[in-house]
């Protein structure tokens, strides 16, 4: 059966050949000990206004804030005004739960505080003015909770490959002061892919250990908002784990990080059940298809060893290699962490962060913005 829209004006305005609906209530009637709340906002419309009210609901909102600024917005309009205090959760002072104001010809609305949400009852109250006041109310809307950063690390279980949710801080790191010129066109690139949805494909980033490469990585978690599976070192087995992946499955468009990726994006077996072809079929395979799982991998070795396979165009999101901080670069940031030397070759970002002790290579490692020492 077709099926007739009518506009909500018409609804308000136009006479309509039905037998009125009427239902006088006695006072005692208006209290609602059901609901929780000494009032309930239908019950009481029905004893004002006698007849069914059309309804409106906004949720997310602000109840304090919105109901100030209602309360002076909308001062000469209040006609009537109800409301009730409770104890909350053992407080000492009792806080608004429902207030109640009555406007215009028939407008009801309930800030039910303890729920966020605001209800709007009317009949012949112009539907402009109801929008009016809806559109006000909405600037009040609850901000979702800004997300905090976290990954899920693989774990090795009795019942197989597991993973368990880490939460990172989000580091201080400027792109400008800790890396080389040549990098800020590729952060974009990879930045404006990773940020995609249902997106696939490869990020590979190398360079010499204390270059930055896992502070980058840990900066790109932070920021992009997708789901992180991170594969640790001593996992990398797991990559050819038909268990790893169901875990996959599980975590459609996500970001999957590979550290210290050597033996996986090497030489590989002519059997085919090599680590890469199984970094292949993830990336760019029939599995990647319903996955849509772009990857990350980082490692030391020279780019030249690995598989030639995992830089093909339409696979590769983006390669770069790590290379110690120019002499320029290097003196600007050591100066802005307060150091006083001046710097005569091209330093990696672990030395010019630990230049206050006495042997770069054998103390351990500041490291303010990665995943390990």
């Amino acid at each position: 059966m077709e099926s007739i829209a009518i506009p909500l004006h018409n609804l308000q305005t136009k006479t309509v050949e039905l037998k009125k609906t009427s239902s006088k209530m006695a006072l005692s009637e208006v209290f609602a000990e059901k609901k929780g709340s000494y009032l309930n906002e239908f019950t009481l419309f029905l004893a004002h206004f006698n007849t069914i009210p059309n309804f409106i609901n906004e949720i997310k909102i602000d109840c304090k804030k919105a109901n100030k600024w209602f309360a002076e917005t909308y001062k000469p309009e209040i006609k009537d005004l109800y409301f009730d205090k409770r104890y909350y959760n053992g407080s000492k002072t009792a806080e608004l739960d429902d207030i109640f104001y009555i406007l215009y010809d028939d407008l009801l609305v309930d800030f039910d505080t303890n729920n966020s949400t605001v209800r709007f009852l009317f009949r012949k109250t112009e539907m402009k003015k109801v929008e009016e006041v809806i559109n006000g109310i909405k600037k009040f809307k609850e901000r979702k909770a800004k997300r905090k950063p976290e990954m899920s690390l693989l774990v090795t279980t009795n019942r197989g490959i597991d993973t368990k949710s880490l939460q990172i801080s989000k580091p201080k790191l400027s792109i400008e002061d800790n890396y080389n010129d040549d990098f800020k066109d590729i952060h974009q690139t990879i930045i404006k892919r990773l940020s995609k949805k249902n997106d696939k494909g490869l990020v590979l980033l190398h360079g010499k250990p204390g270059t930055g490469k896992t502070s980058y990585i840990r900066y790109l978690i932070s920021t992009i908002n997708k789901d992180v599976i991170f594969l640790p070192p001593n996992m990398a087995g797991a990559i050819t784990n038909p268990d790893l992946i169901s875990v996959l499955i599980d975590n459609p468009n996500c970001i999957f990080v590979i550290e210290d990726a050597e033996n996986i994006v090497i030489d590989r077996e002519k059997d085919g059940h090599s680590p890469v072809s199984a970094l292949l079929n993830i990336s760019d395979g029939l599995l990647s298809d319903c996955l849509n799982i772009q990857i990350i991998c980082s490692f030391n070795t020279d780019i030249t060893k690995v598989d030639s396979a995992l830089m093909r165009k339409g696979r590769l999101i983006a390669k770069y290699e790590f290379k110690e901080l120019e002499v320029e670069k290097a003196n600007m940031l050591s100066h802005k962490l307060g150091f006083k030397t001046i710097l005569n070759s091209p330093m990696t970002l672990t030395a010019i962060y630990n230049q206050d002790e006495k042997e770069f290579q054998q103390v351990k490692r500041y490291n303010p913005i990665g995943f390990k020492a």
